[in-house]
């Protein structure tokens, strides 16, 4: 069994503000103990009206060329990694998520640009 690595090298210093490639992922949960919903909004940097945003970052998922199933989460602007885990394991890798043309709209969306996203409760 392997734990998630960050697979992020040419993100470094665009899109994250430090090094967190292959280091290992921490697991967490979002719990909030007054609210009941949570909402995690792909493409996005802010939640609806009525809802309150826990945190905005970036979506990450597996590579679209691996051969597993894939759930797309919400990566923390500001992501924290597992302390000396930079060894490149290369187990379960998370990539940022990218729009394509085509498969989407062009508008919003930018080809080739990470698409953020924003965890809400309620």
């Amino acid at each position: 069994m392997y734990g998630t690595e960050y697979e992020v090298r040419a993100f470094v210093g665009t899109v994250f503000k430090r090094n967190i490639h292959d280091h290992e992922a921490p697991c967490v949960v979002c719990f909030v103990k007054s609210r009941s919903s949570m909402l995690m909004m792909p493409a996005r940097n802010d939640c609806p009206s009525g809802w309150t945003e826990e945190y905005h970052g970036y979506l990450m998922t597996e590579h679209h060329g691996h051969r597993h199933s894939r759930d797309f989460i919400c990566l923390d602007g500001d992501p924290e990694y597992v302390s000396g885990s930079q060894a490149n394991r290369n187990g379960a890798l998370l990539y940022p998520v990218e729009g394509r043309c085509g498969s989407l709209p062009c508008l919003p969306y930018v080809e080739g640009r990470e698409l953020t996203c924003a965890v809400c409760t309620k």
